[in-house]
């Protein structure tokens, strides 16, 4: 007998050396074509992927990023797929978590142009009132300047131990780098704004009263209501009357570390927002202060309205819908009427509104630019319900029509979830639900309840 290393044997070694290699390839990677993945492997990587799909559920649509758990599923099926890519359990396992992984990327719309036009008109307008707002004040200016009245230069200010306060009286001085309320400061009850520094000298500009709070509401509704993107904390300019001289401690807080200096005392009277806005004490109006063109807001601003009026019969979606566009285009008007009534009653009412509106307004320029409304839900809370099947199926005509003339006048509620979307299209957040009401059934129109919330 030849030993197996003899030329006669040694083809017969090669192939059995090619078959255990095969095998050990076969061990660690692909199956057998066919060949079914283990019922034990199947149900852990299964376990892991439902949890993966709970939470795509849970976000509804919001994008999130798959944590410790979300990422097992996707690993785990990764690998089933490679080694076994012909078991349908697997392939089952494959589709499913292909869906959940793109649930966890978002929920998507197409932008369009349209949907974008409010940023587009608020852009206009803020053109439009810059413009209004330069000729302004230099009308102001010059108003100013002609008066005899005016410092030549604001720094370094008048010396105070040259100066007589009574011959510095009224007289007016510009104040550039007025930064509101960074510098803001309250000494003897009183508030104040400093505009200087130890090395120039100080100006102490009150801010208590109708000379300053006059001016400043009126930057605060062309912000509302015009533009949203005015510098709160930047660099404005104040023209103001000198009335006095005081020793004060420019310091906001509690406990002063700085040593008392003396300034002139400042009566605000105009604000200039740089390249934006211009804003005016005026003692004729109820409000006490008006800014450049507002006068004519609504008749500058209507024309780039989509959106003017509702419907007495809208449907709650359409009013959810309304208010967001009303937000948008900065629609006060509009907003205030579909809003329940009562909430906007009582004496410190609209000021709840103005602020809630003007959070509204940044979410629109910062986080969203579109909504989207689900069908509601409305559920009758007071009166007779003809629509409830279930009492229908007991009662007959008689006793329905009874009901009905016994039953207080009907009042429903309605459910509306609303999305957001951002500029990519993607969904912002989670969805939110937003509850309306009307008095009266199909004579009565649909009022928000829940202005507040956030789309």
């Amino acid at each position: 007998m030849q030993p197996l290393d003899t030329p006669r044997f040694q083809p017969a070694r090669s192939v059995l050396a090619w078959l255990l290699a095969l095998g050990l390839g076969l061990a660690g990677g692909a199956a057998l074509a066919g060949e079914a993945a283990p019922k034990n492997e199947v149900t852990k990587a299964e376990h892991f992927l439902k949890k993966l799909e709970d939470k795509a559920r849970r976000m509804r649509g919001q994008a999130f990023k798959p944590g410790y758990e979300e990422k097992q599923a996707l690993e785990r099926i990764k690998a089933l797929k490679e080694k076994y890519p012909d078991d349908t359990a697997v392939e089952a396992l494959f589709q499913r978590t292909r869906a959940a992984l793109m649930e966890s990327k978002g929920d998507s719309i197409e932008i369009t142009p349209d949907m974008l036009a409010y940023r587009q008109n608020e852009n206009k307008l803020r053109e439009i009132f810059a413009a209004e707002a330069e000729a302004q004040q230099r009308d102001y200016l010059a108003m100013v300047r002609s008066s005899g009245r005016l410092l030549d230069k604001a720094f370094p200010p008048p010396a105070i131990d040259q100066e007589s306060p009574a011959t510095l009286k009224d007289r007016y001085v510009i104040l550039e780098g007025f930064e509101y309320p960074t510098n803001e400061f309250t000494e003897g009850g009183q508030q104040y704004l400093y505009v200087g520094s130890l090395t120039q000298g100080f100006y102490w500009v009150s801010l208590g009263g109708q000379p300053w709070i006059g001016p400043y509401e009126a930057v605060k509704r062309y912000r509302r209501l015009v533009n949203r993107d005015v510098p709160e904390g930047g660099k404005w300019t104040v023209v103001g009357r000198i009335t006095g001289v005081r020793l004060l401690v420019p310091q906001a807080e509690k406990k002063k570390t700085l040593s008392p200096q003396w300034g002139w005392v400042v009566e605000p009277e105009a604000i200039i927002v740089p390249g934006l806005t211009f804003a005016v004490i005026d003692k004729t109006t109820e409000l006490g202060g008006v800014f450049a063109g507002e006068e004519r807001l609504e008749q500058l601003k209507s024309s780039l309205y989509t959106l003017k009026e509702v419907a007495a019969d809208a449907s709650p979606e359409a009013v959810v819908l309304a208010y967001a566009t009303a937000l948008k285009e900065k629609n006060f008007t509009l907003a205030k009427s579909l809003v329940w009534p009562n909430y906007l009653a009582g004496p410190r009412a609209m000021d709840r509104f103005e602020y809630h509106w003007d959070w509204h307004q940044h979410r629109f320029r910062t986080f969203y630019v579109h909504v989207t409304a689900d069908e509601a839900k409305v559920e009758v809370q007071k009166g007779y319900d003809a629509d409830n099947a279930v009492e229908d199926f007991f009662l007959t005509d008689e006793q329905k029509a009874k009901v009905a003339a016994i039953s207080e006048e009907k009042v429903e509620q309605a459910t509306v979830w609303s999305k957001a979307w951002d500029e990519r299209g993607r969904q912002y957040g989670s969805p939110k639900p937003h509850f309306l009401r009307r008095v009266g059934g199909p004579k009565g129109r649909w009022y928000i309840l829940n202005y507040e919330q956030p789309y």
